[in-house]
């Protein structure tokens, strides 16, 4: 944390049982980004009141990966994020929603199918489905030039969607095998088993996420890349 005082931040001690600390932490913020963990997504119910007490233009709430705003998911992370939606718009406070995709330095990984190292893939459903993968520097970029360049209007009460590739689990495994010049053993497996897992446990992200890699959820659509034009994201086979 001193590393981001040294270059300008100003470190605000809070405790989010305590409104008058959130309060006073925001006063003349314009915008307030949020990026709590997904373990605690609805520690940002207390940020809501306190934003809008203290008049912030804008909450971008912590959602990143795919769409949460009306998602149906039977995952427990999805629905307490549209809860903090929900209690945005109740008090009145505008929002910009933001989804990203996965974020490709994490999710293709062996947890997710991607063995590299020993050469393995698995597959539930369907291969070929495309997929918005964007990195966490990209984002980054992305979020830092529309805050400064972009007025805050055009971003109140919007749902924006930015992509910084769109590949298949197909492409990627071709990618991988003509850069790395071998190939990949890939076992594919029926959605079904991931269905259970979610039935078994609603806090099971990771089969939740490929469950929806397999129907399309995280192929973002539209698109709003164009608020930054001269965006360059990284691609997914820079990352292979």
């Amino acid at each position: 944390m001193q590393s981001f005082k040294s270059r300008g931040a100003v470190l605000c001690p809070v405790s989010y049982d305590n409104h008058a600390s959130l309060v006073n932490a925001l006063q003349g913020v314009e915008v307030l980004l949020s990026a709590v963990a997904i373990n605690a997504i609805l520690a940002q119910l207390p940020l809501v009141k306190a934003a809008k007490e203290a008049n912030v233009s804008v909450f971008f709430p912590s959602e990143y990966g795919g769409r949460c705003e009306n998602n149906d998911s039977r995952l427990q992370m999805f629905r307490d994020k549209q809860k903090v939606i929900d209690a945005a718009k109740d008090a009145g406070l505008p929002i910009a929603g933001l989804a990203t995709g996965p974020w490709p330095e994490y999710a293709i990984s062996p947890p997710m199918g991607f063995d590299f190292a020993n050469k393995k893939v698995t597959i539930w459903g369907n291969p070929d489905t495309k997929i918005t993968f964007t990195t966490l520097s990209s984002i980054a970029q992305w979020v830092a030039h529309v805050l400064k360049d972009v007025p805050v209007t055009e971003l109140q009460n919007k749902y924006l969607n930015i992509q910084g590739d769109l590949v298949s689990r197909n492409d990627i495994i071709r990618l991988w095998e003509r850069k790395h010049k071998a190939k990949l053993e890939v076992e594919f497996r029926p959605v079904k088993e991931l269905e259970e897992r979610i039935e078994a446990d609603p806090t099971d992200y990771l089969a939740s996420v490929l469950a929806g890699w397999d129907t399309g959820e995280y192929h973002l659509q539209p698109i709003h890349n164009d608020l930054y034009p001269d965006w360059k994201p990284d691609s997914v086979e820079s990352l292979l």
